[in-house]
């Protein structure tokens, strides 16, 4: 078997990231108006075992305060994993 001797050229284009507003990204990058970010919570309180129990992606900081507090207030249970979502936009940019 013979390997072909033909020739490839790679081009390569630089992406912009965009993100939502608010978010810790770096300065000057635009929001993406068309998706709300997401809230979550799990609860990792336990010794042996965390207790497991999720709020569900839920659209506002304020929603999730408000079931965590609740999550506590029925079983004593204090410690949670908080998680921000957001979405990005990646689009081409120039060729480099």
């Amino acid at each position: 078997m013979t390997r072909s001797s033909a020739t490839r050229t790679f081009r390569f284009r630089k992406f912009d990231v965009t993100q939502e507003p608010g978010s810790a990204a770096q300065p000057g990058i635009t929001a993406d108006e068309t998706a709300m970010p997401e809230y979550e919570a799990v609860c990792v309180t336990g010794d042996d075992k965390d207790c497991g129990a999720a709020s569900g992606p839920l659209e506002g900081a304020d929603e999730l305060a408000r079931w965590m507090a609740e999550h506590t207030r029925d079983t004593g249970h204090s410690r949670y994993r908080r998680a921000y979502c957001e979405y990005a936009l990646v689009e081409p940019g120039a060729w480099l």
